[in-house]
């Protein structure tokens, strides 16, 4: 994984997205309920045209378990952006 050098399971590992599991046992668990549910989450937290700046309780938190334990305290927060109009707009256009 990364630099780490961590060696990473798929099926140990899980990711959610605005709280909802998309990634688990080595499989994504997405229909079109669950991608109409996750648009909607991501649509809400779009940033106002008039402000330079999301209010802060604009956020889609995203959740990566790589499934090597820690405990509940084991973790790392990362802060990151470039979810305008314009970056989701390039994007939107396929999947991977």
């Amino acid at each position: 994984a990364g630099r780490l050098d961590l060696d990473v399971d798929p099926s140990a590992a899980s990711l959610k997205l605005g709280g909802a599991t998309i990634y688990e046992k080595g499989s994504f668990a997405l229909d079109g309920e669950m991608e109409k549910r996750l648009s909607d989450i991501l649509k809400d937290a779009t940033m106002p045209g008039e402000a330079p700046y999301p209010a802060h309780e604009k956020v889609v938190d995203i959740e990566v378990d790589l499934g090597h334990g820690g405990g509940a305290d084991a973790g790392v927060t990362v802060w990151g952006s470039d979810l305008t109009r314009e970056y989701v707009s390039i994007n939107a256009d396929y999947r991977s």
